[in-house]
């Protein structure tokens, strides 16, 4: 890696292999055990990248820590499309759907701040967005609104409103984003479109059964009546 400290760019078209390396893995027919090695390479290749920024975050170089946050939650990403298929494989579809949602947030954090030396691989949204259509049923959301009373900034620790940080934006490497330490909850209402697709009713209660609405499949018959995931 220390190569990469006197000429970034060298990073980027690493990642641009390793990214098409990847994706060429990122399909259901592709062998589990393929699919497993490749998220462990990903998974050790980040930390390395994790060094790096640090590195660069000691040299104050912004723009450089920067750069590798895009690069390391985009193969992030790539991690979590992975993990996805594996978990279908695995018929563990709850854990399948809180990746392939983890995937589309951070590669969301990643387009919104995109330096404009990185490009990042173009239609990756559509792609997470097409297994969102094409592998899992419609599902329910739910959202809550109400006060926030008390909440700090991620990055310098203060009182989020009177900062300077802006929520969404890298600041020397780290995704600024507003901690609530103390809210008061108003409502929760049914949306089509959540900001958090976390939030999600997991069953339905159908003739007498509880009936998991992924799978399809009877639950116990001491679960709720709607289960909320949060």
């Amino acid at each position: 890696m220390k190569v990469f400290l006197d000429n970034p760019n060298l990073l980027i078209n690493e990642f641009n292999e390793m990214a098409a390396i990847s994706q060429k893995k990122a399909y259901i027919t592709v062998g589990i055990e393929i699919q497993k090695q490749e998220i462990k390479v990903l998974a050790n290749y980040r930390e390395k990248l994790n060094d790096l920024k640090k590195e660069f975050v000691k040299r104050k170089l912004e723009n450089e820590a920067n750069l590798v946050y895009c690069i390391d939650k985009s193969l992030l990403s790539l991690q979590y499309e992975l993990e996805m298929l594996v978990n279908i494989k695995e018929d563990r579809m709850n854990e399948a759907w809180e990746n392939l949602v983890n995937a589309q947030v951070t590669y969301g954090n990643v387009m919104r701040n995109n330096p404009c030396e990185f490009q990042a691989p173009n239609g990756y949204m559509e792609r997470l967005a097409n297994y969102e259509k094409l592998l899992f049923p419609n599902l329910y959301f739910q959202s809550a609104g109400g006060i926030i009373k008390k909440s700090h900034c991620s990055i310098c620790g203060e009182n989020f409103n009177k900062c300077d940080h802006i929520k969404g934006r890298l600041y020397m490497g780290e995704l600024c984003y507003r901690i609530i330490t103390e809210m008061d909850l108003e409502e929760v209402s049914f949306v089509e479109n959540p900001a958090n697709k976390h939030c999600r009713i997991l069953a339905i209660e159908s003739n007498g059964k509880t009936i998991d609405i992924l799978t399809l499949r009877e639950k116990s018959t001491t679960a709720h009546k709607t289960q909320l995931q949060s």
